[in-house]
């Protein structure tokens, strides 16, 4: 396989990493506004050859040139670029894959996997596949919920839970992943599925403290606008009767970010004056949290997503539930990396093998639900990463 990878920032980087030793991976062409942060890669000498180009993925037209001889495109840029991507796969002849999914492109309008769903046909027509949102969460989370949920008669409920603890000096908690996606997903008004329909949410409502495995322990989780909230009961086979998603926040934060895009002070127009400069006061935020990716010393700390299928079993009401956890001190010690970006670059990874063995339903695009878990997990299972599974009866 060649393959094409936009955006190598911390994703994207890793992801490079992981398909380097994988014998079916032909070449990478890594591709990036930032042209110094995909040369450096070239440099690693290796198997797969490997190409840079300094280029801006949302331009449509010239990304679908520079992919042409690839045969998969995977999006680890920012998701506002992924229909850009997906377009630009299939004007190449290439297969398609991101790590997540945009909120809407308009206040109330259609969230952007479902607005990537829409482009099934298009896929299917030019005999292509792509796969959406196929990271650690969304993608495990779905592919572990899955698994659980095929071996119930009925699904009551799925609840995916997101956490983890870090050790830095002046930080308890920030986000470990993208810090301008970690603030898109903030401000999108939360969903649940509740009987048949996506019904809208207050920020941070529904409070929850979840017991996730150690060391995490317990943490104060909240709802929060997520993938698997909109595709799960899609794709599962059979009727889903509520699906959330709740993310461990420091609510003061949360709550900051809130009342600061209120104001008006988060647009991209909103400048201020530093110095000599006029600078976004969006952007002079998101730097005042750490980059995960470009942290010198190793992050201590735990990464832990859960998920829970409620429903009945032989007539009795069961709870499955599958927890996946790992140290950024292993992250690091595998990829240089945190346990985030290198548990997201995993998935990735398996995902681009799946679409080179065409394991897949079909030509068309599906979410991470609509693989073979089996054969998801057995990928998994190779790279010595583990999935803790528990079940226990409750009362009707």
């Amino acid at each position: 396989m060649r393959v094409a990878i936009l955006g190598v920032g911390g994703v994207g980087r890793t992801l490079a990493s992981e398909l380097r030793s994988d014998e079916r991976v032909e070449s990478l062409l890594l591709i990036d506004k930032i042209g110094e942060r995909a040369t450096v890669l070239v440099g690693i000498r290796g198997r797969v050859a490997m190409e840079a180009k300094q280029l801006d993925v949302g331009q449509q037209d010239a990304l679908s040139r520079a992919v042409r001889k690839c045969d998969v495109v995977v999006n680890a840029a920012l998701p506002r670029y992924n229909l850009t991507a997906m377009r630009a796969a299939i004007d190449a002849g290439a297969d398609y894959l991101d790590v997540a999914a945009a909120g809407p492109e308009t206040p109330g309008g259609p969230p952007g996997i479902l607005v990537q769903l829409e482009l099934h046909e298009a896929f299917r027509s030019a005999g292509r596949r792509a796969i959406v949102s196929m990271g650690l969460d969304p993608g495990m989370s779905n592919v572990i919920a899955r698994e659980s949920a095929d071996k119930l008669d009925t699904i009551d409920a799925i609840r995916i839970r997101s956490g983890g603890i870090v050790k830095l000096a002046g930080f308890q908690t920030f986000p470990l992943y993208s810090r301008e996606a970690f603030l898109a997903d903030i401000l999108v008004r939360p969903t649940i599925w509740l009987d048949g329909a996506l019904v809208d949410r207050e920020p941070m409502s529904e409070a929850e403290d979840y017991a996730f495995p150690d060391p995490v322990g317990v943490q104060r989780t909240f709802l929060m606008s997520h993938e698997e909230v909109k595709t799960l009961p899609r794709y599962l086979g059979k009727p889903v009767g509520r699906v959330d998603f709740k993310y461990a926040l420091d609510s003061h934060l949360v709550h900051a970010l809130l009342s600061l895009d209120a104001l008006g002070m988060l647009r991209e127009s909103k400048m201020i004056r530093v110095g000599n400069q006029m600078v976004s006061f969006r952007r002079a935020l998101l730097a005042a949290f750490p980059e995960p990716s470009a942290l010198v010393t190793p992050l201590e700390g735990t990464k832990v997503v859960s998920a829970e299928v409620e429903g009945t079993r032989g007539g009795e009401r069961t709870i499955l539930r599958s927890d996946i956890v790992l140290t950024h001190i292993e992250a690091n010690r595998r990829r240089g990396t945190t346990a985030v970006y290198y548990l997201t670059a995993v998935a990735a990874a398996i995902g681009v093998g799946m679409l080179g063995e065409k394991a897949l339903p079909g030509p068309g695009v599906y979410p991470a639900e609509a693989l073979d878990p089996a054969k998801v997990l057995e990928a998994w299972t190779a790279r010595d990463l583990t999935v803790s599974r528990s079940e226990r009866q409750v009362a009707a």
